[in-house]
């Protein structure tokens, strides 16, 4: 199976030389003079930081509020960056200049290279005149036509992503709670699945079954389906309705021992065990409950049905698409942050990186220890990415966050 190309939400940072270490288990962090920069660089799997947001010797991105990040699947040190206000930007040496590219609407709301033709296709959505749109480029940003806009008006395409197996297929979530999808590279669009109750934040993609995508709504809960978007799932109802089903099976159960004499006490112990079967149950889906408030989603990229969800107050695991969760033991005071987003090691899943408030956050033994870094910047850090060529290689961005 190829690497998978994910797209991270982010924003902006300001440029500057200084670099943010990265401590031992016996060091004590280490900062310096808060500093600007949209983008940071590591070149040494997080050890140091390094901006990375320069245009030409006169021009920056500085104050360019970064939205998300894109890596040419073939081509290593090509990568794009979608701003919220500043258009899209390019580089061809990974980091140490970057290209403007312009895009029609002022405030862009997600943005991705699209895999099947990377030197020439990206998809973005924007609002013109109040009317939420996605447009698409055919020749490298020249030109943008829109291939889908929202019916209403102040509804806004929040969400994007193109499958990693099947590239012609793309999803887009709006800010209603709406899910279309197309299968034709964005020329037409159907809408799919049951409506959703929220902001449509995310996708993620299982790394086996090309079926399963999880939905997030941003700062709520997350979505499964296993159909490819038909049916969207909600966990907690589904495991209600599972205990349901156990505990009206035992009262059948005990309803027909009256009128089987001859088997009364048979059928009264296989109700007491369906009881007890429920509740113990009914247990573990309240222990194992979904995170709320969940801000940011990651599937793994090589261990099918494993997700990762970071919220206002904790870092989470299920191994299981979604349906039970666990809490990782992360540092005290990184429960007190947003986790805005999360990242795996494309090479090694047991290597996991978050950024919360203004500090980048690695562990090596899926979450058991973990090194921080604080980062002396003047915003906090909303997203993380791994270079899918080379794991050594992340970016940071930062946002200001209203």
């Amino acid at each position: 199976m190829g690497i998978k190309y994910v797209i991270v939400a982010v924003l902006a940072v300001s440029l500057s030389g200084c670099t943010m270490k990265l401590p031992g288990a016996s060091d004590a962090p280490t900062t310096t003079a808060s500093v600007q920069g949209s983008l940071w660089k590591t070149s040494d799997g997080g050890k140091s930081f390094e901006a990375k947001s320069k245009i030409d010797d006169k021009t920056t991105i500085t104050k360019a509020d970064i939205l998300s990040v894109a890596y040419h699947p073939t081509k290593k040190g090509i990568i794009y960056v979608g701003s919220v206000e500043n258009g899209i930007f390019k580089t061809e040496d990974a980091g140490e200049s970057w290209a403007p590219i312009s895009f029609p609407p002022k405030r862009i709301y997600s943005f991705i290279l699209d895999r099947k033709n990377p030197d020439t296709r990206m998809f973005a959505s924007g609002v013109v005149d109040g009317w939420g749109k996605i447009f698409r480029t055919d020749d490298g940003g020249e030109k943008w036509d829109p291939v889908y806009t929202e019916p209403g008006q102040q509804a806004m395409v929040t969400a994007l992503a193109q499958h990693w197996v099947d590239t012609n297929v793309i999803f887009a979530g709006t800010s209603t709670g709406t899910v279309v999808k197309s299968v034709d590279s964005g020329d037409t669009w159907k809408n799919v699945g049951n409506r959703i109750n929220g902001i449509i934040a995310d996708f993620a993609f299982d790394s086996k079954n090309k079926m399963v995508v999880n939905l997030l709504t941003y700062g709520q809960k997350i979505f499964y389906s296993n159909d490819g978007g038909l049916i969207w799932l909600d966990w907690e109802e589904e495991k209600q309705k599972e205990v349901a089903a156990i505990q009206k099976r035992a009262s059948d159960i005990s309803q027909s021992a009256s009128t089987n004499p001859k088997q009364t006490e048979a059928l009264q112990k296989e109700s007491q065990r369906l009881q007890k079967a429920a509740q113990a149950l009914s247990e573990r889906n309240q222990k194992n409950k979904m995170p709320q408030g969940i801000v940011s989603l990651a599937a793994d990229p090589t261990d099918s049905g494993v997700l990762y969800a970071g919220t206002g107050t904790g870092f989470f695991r299920s191994p299981d698409f979604g349906k039970y969760w666990y809490e990782l033991n992360i540092i005290e005071s990184a429960k007190t942050f947003s986790i805005r987003s999360i990242a795996i090691n494309p090479r090694d899943s047991k290597e996991l990186v978050f950024v919360a408030g203004k500090a980048f956050y690695k562990s090596i033994d899926r979450g058991e220890t973990w090194a921080v870094t604080g980062l002396s910047v003047n915003r906090d850090a909303s997203f993380v990415s791994y270079d899918p060529f080379d794991s050594k290689y992340l970016f940071v961005g930062l946002r200001n966050f209203k």
